[in-house]
This record gives structure tokens, C-alpha cells and sequence, in this order.
């Protein structure tokens, strides 16, 4: 009850905050995360939109949670692709770190897939995620390791693919042994993104998937999908041997 307050406390210091500025003004709120709460605000001027993303009221005092938000600021200043979001201003209110960044316009593929209805054939299904790697290849030249590409964290516009929300990014392991690795979603080197990549796959041939009776089946059973594409998901996901980097794995993309 007392985090809930606090957290309301916050929500309207920041509000305050952007409506007391010469040059924004608060538009709505998009999302609260387990790290973050993201608002949407318009220059008063361009009438252009930007996110402000904060951290949650509960972090405040938590000294890692909070480095790992400054270094998601310090990830995304790399300005590493143009496809990433660019930090536009960062700052305090009553101790809290925010940061501001453009406004990606689009949509999430949680959207598209879920509440839009849309479907993706396996061509366009691959060109996708091909974009995706290309985003992807450039995060880990960097040496950093994004972790978390859902699909709630990976727009489309205009055909073109975005990558947002680096609160789970670090820099890479290089020195992990990926035959030790029990669990991909706590891997701190290319693993935990190709295999996320490999799930991305997934949803988008899901979308055009229809179930012919009720018993459940294996994707590799559903989907049906030619042996070599489905050999290639196999190693994304570890379920065969894994891609010894990733470009490798993007260089072996079935398209």
C-alpha cells in the first residue's frame, strides 16, 4: 500500500514536472515496466512526441537497479543504430533518474499479432527477421547484448523494424561456455538474443497458423515448415547445436 502511494506521489511530480516546462507538455502515460514508467509527452513548439522514461519510485534507494538504468542511458547514447532510440535529455526529479528520448511511431508486434489480427508468410517472416539481426549485429559489435527482444519490445513502421527498451541490456560475457549454458534467458552473451530472435520467428509464423483440431502440438508438428528452415530455428533455440556467433547465425538465415 505504501510503495502504491509512493508510486502515485512520483507519477504526479513528474507529470507536474513535464506540464511546467517551456517546452513540453503530457500526453498520456504508455507503460509501467518492473524497472520504469514511460510517458508520452508533445514539444509544445514542433508539436513533435517524445517518451520520458523514469525509474520506479520503489528502485529509488536500490543502488544496482539504479546503475543499471544509467547505463541503459549510456547504451542508447552510443546512438549505435538508427533503428534505436536516441536520448534526447536525461535528468533528476526529487532524486528519481529519467531520461527523454523520440517517440517511435508504430507499432509493437504484440499489437500487430494480437489486437490487429495481422499474419506474416514464412518470405516475410525471414525478411523480418533478418531486419532484426541487422539491428542486432551492430548492438553486439558494440559488445552489448540487448536480452529482452520480445516482441513487446520490437516495433514495425513503414515496413521498417525498431528496437526499443534496453533495461535488461548488458555488455557482453565473451568468455561464457555455451555448452554450460542451462538457461538462454540468463545468458549474458549472443545466446540469450538469438535465442529470443528464435522465439520472434516463431510468433510471426504462428500468426498465419490455424489449428486444424484441439489437441496441442509441437511447433516443429503445427507448423510444418520445410526441414532446413526448421533445423535453423532448432539452433536458435539451442534445441540443436547453437551458432558459434551471430553472424554466423545471420549469414545461415534460410531466405
Amino acid at each position: 500500500m505504501l510503495q502504491h502511494l509512493y508510486e502515485i506521489k512520483y507519477n504526479r511530480l513528474f507529470i507536474d514536472h513535464i506540464n511546467q516546462s517551456n517546452k513540453y507538455k503530457f500526453l498520456d502515460t504508455l507503460g509501467i515496466g518492473s524497472f520504469g514508467v514511460a510517458y508520452l509527452l508533445q514539444h509544445k513548439l514542433t508539436n513533435k512526441k517524445y517518451v520520458l522514461k523514469r525509474l520506479r519510485a520503489k528502485h529509488k534507494n536500490k543502488a544496482s537497479t539504479k546503475y543499471n538504468f544509467q547505463q541503459e542511458i549510456a547504451f542508447l547514447q552510443k546512438e549505435m543504430h538508427p533503428n534505436l532510440p536516441t536520448v534526447k535529455e536525461e535528468g533528476f526529479v526529487k532524486g528519481l533518474p529519467f531520461y527523454m528520448m523520440d517517440f517511435i511511431e508504430g507499432h509493437t508486434f504484440e499489437h500487430l499479432i494480437f489486437n490487429k489480427g495481422q499474419t506474416f508468410s514464412v518470405h516475410e517472416s525471414l525478411t523480418l527477421v533478418k531486419q532484426l539481426f541487422e539491428i542486432v549485429l551492430t548492438i553486439h559489435d558494440h559488445g552489448i547484448v540487448h536480452r529482452d527482444l520480445r516482441i513487446p519490445n520490437i516495433l514495425l513502421h513503414h515496413n521498417k523494424l525498431y528496437v526499443i527498451d534496453f533495461g535488461l541490456a548488458c555488455y557482453m560475457k565473451e568468455s561464457t561456455n555455451i555448452d554450460t549454458i542451462k538457461n538462454p534467458k540468463k545468458a549474458e552473451n549472443y545466446i540469450i538474443d538469438l535465442y529470443y530472435i528464435g522465439h520472434f520467428l516463431l510468433y510471426l509464423l504462428y500468426s498465419n497458423y490455424t489449428p486444424h483440431d484441439k489437441k496441442e502440438r509441437c511447433w516443429q508438428e503445427e507448423l510444418q515448415l520445410p526441414l532446413y528452415i526448421q533445423h535453423y530455428i532448432e539452433r536458435l533455440l539451442l534445441i540443436k547445436r547453437a551458432f558459434p556467433d551471430t553472424r554466423t547465425a545471420y549469414e545461415a538465415l534460410p531466405l
